[in-house]
């Protein structure tokens, strides 16, 4: 079954590339005519930005490439990222408020979910944190990809120094609970158009420190798919994933691949927000690819012969992957 993929949608912010309707109908024809028999879409996190929009105008923005999904008849996988998490939130309390009813008011955690969800009138399958297939052989995981940086190191060295300090040992929960107090609090102030200002000054001020910090002391991006290949070893030992040929994931908004000899293939599909930074082109174990557009448009197309990497309005694929 072929799969489209797509990740960093950010429906609700102004950055979004896909809320128009004509962009949505050219990605659909170029599905048509580089993968005719697509059944699946893989919508990998991030697709709503409820941290920068009220839920109702994201919701709405994503309708036409939801709408037109449907209309193809490709079934909708949707893997929650951290955007979006307050979806992840809402089932929680739904499934809380389900035990509850029942008498069953001991705590639960759960380390993955899924369930369905509609947008209006639209079906589609929810997922989080990860979502596995097999294609030709191979086993592939899907993810939103933002437990690999970021606030996770710091919220989880947080929560780390004060078990200690209590004698306890941190609890695999732990984790999601602080990075959900955090997304729980910026999905909180995205009504307040002064919050959401001053939260994208400090996103770019610490953008800017990230960068210049490696440009002195590494010669390898932070956000690079290479730069990041460490935490997604550690991402599928840490939760016993057993087997992956490719790691398929979003969140830095630059398309890449990297793979180490003897190490799965890491992909990321890359964005469809007007905002991209990087440039490199090679694509073999031990090297890197990264498009360099202002306005990338990247998503992936799967199939049991190959992985494609392409970019919206370009002929050739960016990156070829043939898994035969």
């Amino acid at each position: 079954m072929a799969s489209l993929i797509i990740s960093d949608t950010h429906f609700g912010s102004d950055a979004s590339s896909l809320h128009d309707p004509a962009r949505v109908e050219q990605l659909m024809q170029e599905v048509e005519q580089y993968q005719s028999d697509c059944q699946e879409a893989l919508l990998l996190g991030d697709i709503f930005d409820f941290w920068r929009a009220r839920p109702e105008c994201a919701v709405r923005g994503a309708l036409p490439l939801f709408s037109r999904l449907k209309e193809a008849g490709l079934k909708i996988r949707y893997i929650v990222g951290n955007h979006d998490h307050h979806l992840v939130v809402q089932k929680h309390e739904e499934e809380f408020l389900e035990r509850a009813a029942r008498g069953d008011i001991f705590p639960v955690y759960t380390p993955a979910l899924r369930w369905k969800q509609t947008f209006a009138g639209i079906d589609m399958e929810m997922l989080y944190p990860c979502y596995r297939k097999i294609c030709a052989d191979r086993a592939f995981l899907f993810t939103h990809g933002h437990h690999l940086d970021g606030i996770q190191n710091l919220t989880l060295q947080l929560m780390e120094r004060m078990r200690r300090l209590s004698g306890e040992e941190i609890l695999p929960a732990d984790l999601e609970m602080m990075m959900t107090y955090a997304y729980e609090s910026i999905y909180r102030s995205a009504c307040i158009g002064e919050m959401v200002s001053l939260e994208d000054f400090i996103w770019k001020a610490s953008g800017l420190l990230q960068r210049f910090t490696m440009a002195v002391f590494s010669q390898q991006h932070p956000s690079s798919v290479q730069g990041q290949y460490d935490a997604i070893l550690q991402f599928i030992r840490d939760r016993h994933l057993g087997r992956v040929d490719c790691f398929v994931y979003g969140d830095t908004h630059r398309a890449g691949i990297f793979q180490r000899r003897d190490g799965p293939l890491a992909v990321n599909s890359g964005c469809f927000t007007r905002e991209i930074e990087g440039r490199s082109i090679t694509a073999k174990p031990g090297s890197s690819f990264l498009s360099g557009s202002q306005t990338p448009e990247t998503y992936l197309l799967l199939d049991e012969w190959g992985l494609a990497l392409r970019q919206l309005g370009q002929d050739k694929p960016l990156f070829l992957c043939e898994l035969f």
